[in-house]
């Protein structure tokens, strides 16, 4: 009788241990330098690393784009959690676009931190979330200055520019949708905020996919409330269409029209307001 009982037990224990479900939930794994990233960036908000260029169409600047957000790091739980570490370095310089292929340098900026991530898949929505920690300064260079008249182009001088901050990221997806909201805290910013928290809101759609062509049609938006000269929330705001050449979640370049309506994005002219109406060339790794 016993014999009996061993043997069915051993057979219930193999039948249980070879389905699919019960090896998905409970599998486990630890990548270091993985092919993607656990966390999907909004690739409307201005300050998600890429490499590329942005050819204004309002004027004849450009703005050249260096940089990439890279896990170092992912454990796999199981199937349905992960967590991830990683770091990111970025920066982003206006050029001004003048005959004979000369490109002087206005301004620029630079972005390196870290992250971690976590990342929850659901059975219809999965959940991620991404806790950031940055720094960030900005420097005007010598295409802000005017030889001839020996002084900078309308007498705006170089200062410090300075904001270290911590940024938690919330993002859901279903299916072809993503949506996004974060709220960032700057501990440490020369010059002073009004407000040293602001909250932000974004959405990502592929909307048409063509498989044969690797192509896809996205649309997206970033919003940012936040008080930086007034005692009043402003916004800045930013939307993209385009295509996707690629794997969204790898390696991946892009090609988008995008309209921007804001402060600027260097901090040199972190007090003036434009509206921008670019094309943005990027590959995102």
């Amino acid at each position: 009788m016993i014999k009996k009982i061993s043997v069915l037990l051993l057979i219930l224990t193999s039948i249980i241990f070879s389905q699919p479900h019960y090896w998905r939930l409970n599998y486990s794994e630890t990548v270091f330098f993985p092919d993607g990233n656990l966390f999907p960036s909004n690739f409307s908000d201005p300050l998600e690393a890429k490499i590329g260029t942005q050819f204004f169409l309002d004027d004849k600047s450009l703005e050249l784009n260096i940089g990439a957000s890279k896990d170092v790091f992912q454990h796999i739980y199981n199937y349905r959690n992960s967590i991830a570490t990683g770091l990111e370095f970025f920066s982003w310089t206006l050029l001004n676009r003048e005959s004979n292929f000369r490109f002087p340098v206005i301004a620029v900026d630079y972005l390196f931190g870290g992250y971690f991530v976590f990342y929850h898949r659901g059975r219809n929505l999965d959940w991620v979330n991404r806790l950031r920690i940055s720094h960030i300064s900005a420097h005007l260079v010598d295409g802000s200055f005017d030889k001839n008249e020996n002084k900078w182009n309308q007498d705006r001088l170089p200062f410090t520019y300075s904001r270290e901050f911590i940024q938690w990221t919330s993002a859901f997806i279903h299916n072809n949708l993503k949506f996004y909201f974060n709220a960032t805290y700057l501990f440490h910013s020369i010059p002073e905020w009004r407000n040293n928290t602001s909250t932000g809101v974004g959405a990502e759609v592929v909307a048409i996919s063509f498989p044969e062509l690797h192509t896809k049609i996205f649309s997206g938006f970033d919003l940012k409330f936040q008080k930086i000269l007034s005692n009043k929330f402003e916004t800045n705001s930013n939307f993209s269409a385009g295509f996707i050449l690629g794997n969204e979640y790898l390696n991946h370049l892009r090609i988008a029209y995008q309209y921007y309506n804001g402060y600027h994005f260097h901090g040199e002219f972190f007090d003036k307001k434009i509206k921008q109406s670019f094309i943005n060339l990027s590959l995102v790794i």
